[in-house]
């Protein structure tokens, strides 16, 4: 089977293409830049991010010459964003089919922002055979964008990590971007610092407001605890997951968190923000701490039971989000 994976440059693309290599050989990828992925015969680069209708013709020709001779027997895209679109259209005409997996913030923010984002999105929708999303509330999104979608909830899947021995860290790893809100996680941690003050911040990942996270850190009394350790190869971050005894992710707005799995498999007790998809795996005081205005959801991590927490969500995980069951169900859609 010829597979055409489109997405962005990111950890979740290259792992879901690397653990699909495994099964399937004739994978390739389209992508926005150069992105060195394990398991790709071939790497093509075409971006629609310019904002110059020529540029974007002649992408979108572009893109129609290599599908014509590429000839894929199927097309997986990664998240619901321009490049989904102009790919999801031509595969109709073409008459390649479509699988499209939805990240969050491209089905439940994007088509609110305006009228053109919410026809973007929705277009790819009904240009797409089958739709996934990790979160019932993505699922309920794109309902109501495209009513008749044939849409499936499905985790990418993790691979479990084994925990070592705890440490007193506190470890984040999203994004340095406005809508993770790494600087509520300082504030967080600067208060809990107070009263433990032998606990650690580790704060891995980059973004546009890398620099100002570290001024915040360097202006406040949890500068020699908190540690700036950049981005992480998966090795990396599984070792941090391993040894880290809460893990920390309260973005503004998200689907199933592949990060947050992994932690929850590596034994963290899990801080999450208060979203719809959170209650899908978090029962707060039980298995991990949603957040809630006016707590310090760090301080209410210590009063759950480690070795219980760390024992239900290994289970949890096992049962329905590990890697391997994810893929043979991706596979199955990916056949008519």
């Amino acid at each position: 089977m010829k597979i055409l994976q489109v997405g962005p440059n990111s950890v979740h693309v290259s792992s879901y293409i690397s653990a699909l290599s495994e099964i399937e050989k004739d994978i390739y990828l389209l992508s926005e830049e150069i992105c060195d992925f394990k398991g790709v015969k071939e790497n093509f680069v075409i971006s629609f991010r310019s904002l110059n209708p020529l540029s974007v013709l002649k992408s979108n020709r572009k893109l129609k010459q290599l599908l014509q001779q590429l000839k894929p027997d199927v097309i997986h895209m990664h998240q619901v964003n321009r490049s989904a679109y102009f790919v999801s259209r031509i595969a109709q005409k073409l008459n390649i089919r479509v699988v499209t997996t939805a990240w969050g913030s491209d089905v439940l923010l994007i088509p609110k922002q305006n009228v053109f984002f919410k026809f973007l999105v929705t277009q790819t929708l009904k240009n797409s055979a089958i739709v996934t999303a990790d979160s019932e509330d993505m699922v309920q999104a794109m309902k109501a964008l495209h009513p008749q979608g044939n849409f499936k909830l499905l985790q990418y899947g993790i691979d479990p990590i084994k925990a070592t021995e705890k440490e007193k860290i506190v470890y984040s790893n999203r994004l340095h971007e406005p809508l993770y809100r790494i600087e509520k996680v300082i504030e967080y941690f600067n208060e809990f610092s107070a009263q433990y003050p032998d606990w650690k911040l580790v704060i891995a990942g980059t973004g546009s407001q890398t620099e100002q996270l570290k001024s915040l850190v360097n202006s406040s009394e949890i500068a020699e605890k908190t540690s700036f350790v950049g981005w992480q190869k998966k090795p990396e971050n599984s070792a941090w997951y391993a040894k880290s005894s809460i893990y920390i992710s309260i973005p503004s707005s998200d689907g199933t968190s592949v990060s947050v799995l992994e932690a929850m498999s590596a034994g963290c007790i899990p801080v999450v923000a208060d979203l719809p998809v959170s209650h899908e795996w978090i029962a707060s005081g039980k298995n991990g701490v949603i957040e809630k205005s006016g707590e310090n959801p760090l301080l209410k991590a210590l009063e759950i039971d480690h070795e219980a927490c760390s024992e239900f969500n290994a289970n949890l995980i096992d049962e329905k989000a590990t890697r391997a069951a994810s893929m043979k169900l991706f596979i199955g859609f990916y056949k008519p």
